[in-house]
């Protein structure tokens, strides 16, 4: 095993038995998450929509090609900005974060 193996080994085996954590949802950070995540949504509604007008108006098979791309670029970044506190809470073994 390399360097880098030991070195996650050894920080998973710190999280094993890490205290669990609670992050209020009145922190600075959550407020800002909370902006992110809205705005981050809007407009991803507003890209979609974008993106489906294309895909739906267009006949040329690359402008299509390009919506769907675009569509599920809007996908992934929705999944992840409202995934995240779970993730967050799921690795750090926190029982709160943000109110999830």
């Amino acid at each position: 095993m390399n360097k880098l193996g030991y070195i996650v080994l050894l920080g998973l085996a710190g999280l094993a038995f890490a205290d669990t954590i609670t992050i209020p949802a009145d922190q600075p950070i959550c407020r800002l998450y909370g902006l992110i995540q809205t705005f981050g949504t809007a407009a991803g509604v507003l890209v979609a929509a974008y993106a489906g007008f294309i895909l739906a108006s267009s006949h040329e098979i690359e402008a299509r090609n390009n919506s769907k791309l675009l569509l599920a670029g809007v996908v992934t970044g929705l999944v992840i900005i409202w995934l995240a506190p779970l993730v967050v809470k799921s690795l750090v073994g926190a029982t709160d974060v943000c109110g999830w």
